[in-house]
């Protein structure tokens, strides 16, 4: 995704440009799939669909495991963009589209109604 943005950005050397980058982040239960062996920090880890068969430890590393993914991605997201200071003015929002429950009082994912749903599904995060 960066290697096109690149590209997109250096055939777009000048006027206003607007990109909209959309990344898996830590959509689950597949959080084993959202990054690579070498960003593999935390231990253990699990690699199927079924949380249930996990353990809090195993789901909870999977997920930091992938966050720790989105934070390399959004620096060089970020690099990229300082690399081109001289040329454009940019701006970065990151948001997630939801939170996240990961075992928190037996809830896992995101899919309870909002009436019902813990803070940890409620509270998006946000980079600005």
């Amino acid at each position: 995704m960066l290697l096109n943005l690149q590209r997109y950005i250096d055939n777009h050397p000048m006027g206003d440009i607007f990109i909209a980058l959309h990344q898996m982040g830590n959509h689950g239960p597949a959080y084993f799939k959202r990054y690579p062996d070498k960003f593999k920090k935390f231990l253990p880890t699990y690699e199927t669909n079924q949380l249930e068969n996990c353990s809090q430890l195993e789901i909870r590393n999977t997920y930091d495991n992938a966050i720790v993914y989105t934070d390399y991605f959004l620096s060089k997201l970020i690099t990229i963009l300082n690399n081109h200071n001289d040329q454009f003015e940019a701006a970065l929002i990151y948001v997630s589209d939801y939170g996240e429950s990961l075992a928190e009082n037996g809830l896992y994912l995101h899919r309870l109604p909002y009436m019902f749903a813990p803070y940890t599904q409620k509270h998006v995060p946000l980079l600005r």
